[in-house]
């Protein structure tokens, strides 16, 4: 028990140490380019920025007025082509979404990772030639930009299958994808001191230019699979094969994706659906907090970018406390795995749209509103024992894939937050139709968890293992994978759940 307690430990470390690093780097760079995006467009508006329809579509709040004011005028762009700048990312972004996490369950994590981050690296330190080059030059680097990034998330899901044992899956994506969001704690402050010290453009050089000294660490330390690392202990190895022995699919990557039975699926659909509905809640908390703050709440440019990175050090210390809750309970075998991811999804869901109900009614009480907007988003990140580990509750074999289609749905749905809140907020700046915006999310969140909780399953789906049968047309029934993941409470595969 010791040694396997160790080696646990070390695991994690391990793992941790090779992928924090990677997420860091990854959201600062991702982080600085919405608001450098943002500041470009500072610069050119010749309005106010809570009277400018673009200024709500991304955090504007990172500088201070006195640097607004000095390099106001660089960048002679218009409404209409900020609005494509600004937006040129997610052109390419959304798109390789699902080829990120299939190229990864096909070939690995550390190729697809590695160079999506190198190419936005790459593409961050060049962002000013191009922008002031011409505009059009900055709108295909940036697609190209979204292209590569788009991948980075969803190829994780592979690499953790492979290497992370189930019991420890929600502390992997506790501590390492939601790093995202401590690292946007740090980068709000930090790139508003860099930008004022520096200049615009050298937000990208830096957060840039340590994207790509990260890429030499990843690649050199990073490996797809315990048995590749040469430095590996046998202590730990054997830990994981033994933790990972009863899942199927470690090495059946390349065999086609049954698009058919999981289009079908319901326990599919109840994974897309609620990352929709959090994807709508959460957009609104991280596009327009920082508007809300500085038009309702009156706070300072300054000091709206210190105030608007606690909701996400909120966010990642609420995925901690949930992930070592929910590992404790699991293991103890207090609660299933059904029963867990349905109590901390309705936390992560129901939690927020209360907090915004409550909100909308705090008036112009700027505390209050801080307070509430930060506990909301430590109860969202309960989702990642709920939502995002029930990703590899239902497929091993293609949880790269459901990744994708799942952050795909979410990104779909970020494009309709700004033309909602535009719709609502455009040249009325008011309690009023900013309490209409709150109120909207609240029933988005309660539909879209209450399908969830009905048709959300903890069991391997049959399509999982079934590849070339399922396309080939072989009867399903004759194909059912009956295994059980007695390491990770999970009940043996029953017949899928499938929509008539």
């Amino acid at each position: 028990m010791i040694e396997n307690l160790a080696c646990r430990r070390f695991s994690r470390m391990t793992l941790g140490h090779h992928v924090n690093m990677l997420e860091l780097s990854n959201c600062i760079r991702n982080a600085t380019q919405h608001t450098a995006a943002s500041f470009l467009e500072d610069l050119t508006t010749t309005k106010e920025t809570g009277e400018d329809e673009h200024a709500i579509t991304l955090s504007p709040a990172l500088l201070a007025d006195s640097e607004v004011g000095r390099m106001e005028g660089e960048l002679d762009w218009d409404e209409v082509t900020q609005g494509i700048v600004l937006g040129s990312f997610f052109y390419g972004y959304w798109i390789t979404q699902v080829a990120g996490g299939r190229l990864a369950e096909m070939y690995g994590t550390r190729i697809v990772f590695g160079v999506s981050v190198l190419a936005g690296g790459v593409s961050a330190v060049l962002t000013p030639l191009a922008a002031r080059t011409h505009y059009g030059l900055l709108v295909s680097l940036r697609v190209i930009q979204g292209l590569f990034q788009g991948a980075t998330l969803p190829c994780l899901f592979p690499l953790m299958v492979r290497w992370i044992p189930p019991y420890e899956r929600s502390r992997f994506i506790a501590y390492i994808l939601f790093c995202n969001n401590l690292s946007i704690t740090v980068t709000l402050p930090l790139c508003g001191v860099v930008i004022e010290a520096l200049g615009w453009d050298a937000a990208f050089y830096v957060t840039g230019t340590l994207s790509l000294a990260w890429c030499f660490l990843w690649f050199s330390c990073m490996y797809d699979t315990p048995t590749q690392h040469p430095r590996i202990s046998q202590e730990e190895l054997a830990y994981i094969k033994d933790s990972l022995e009863s899942m199927s699919g470690q090495s059946q990557g390349k065999r086609p994706v049954p698009w058919l039975r999981m289009a079908r699926s319901l326990a599919v659909w109840a994974i897309l659906l609620c990352e929709a509905g959090n994807s709508y809640g959460f957009s609104v908390y991280f596009s327009y907090i920082p508007t809300y703050m500085k038009n309702i709440l009156g706070f300072s440019v300054q000091e709206n970018g210190f105030l608007s990175a606690l909701p996400f050090l909120c966010r990642y210390l609420g995925a901690v406390a949930a992930a070592t809750i929910g590992e404790r309970l699991l293991s103890r075998g207090t609660l299933s795995v059904i029963t867990t991811r349905r109590i901390f999804s309705a936390i992560a869901m129901l939690g927020p749209a209360l907090n915004l109900l409550v909100v909308s009614f705090s008036s112009c009480d700027a505390l209050a509103a801080i307070v509430l907007l930060c506990l909301g988003f430590f109860f969202n990140g309960s989702i990642s024992v709920g939502l995002f580990a029930n990703r590899t509750d239902i497929t091993s074999n293609y949880s790269g894939t459901l990744s994708g289609l799942a952050n795909g749905f979410a990104n779909v749905v970020s494009f309709i937050v700004p033309l909602v809140v535009g719709a609502l907020t455009q040249n009325q700046q008011t309690l009023a139709q900013w309490q209409k915006v709150f109120w909207i999310c609240v029933p988005v969140y309660v539909l879209c968890e209450a399908f969830y909780l009905v048709f959300v399953s903890s069991s391997i789906q049959a399509w999982d293992d079934l590849g070339d049968e399922v396309e080939s047309g072989e009867d399903d029934e004759q194909s059912q994978a009956l295994h059980t993941n007695h390491s990770s409470g999970i009940e043996p595969v029953a017949k899928d759940m499938v929509m008539s």
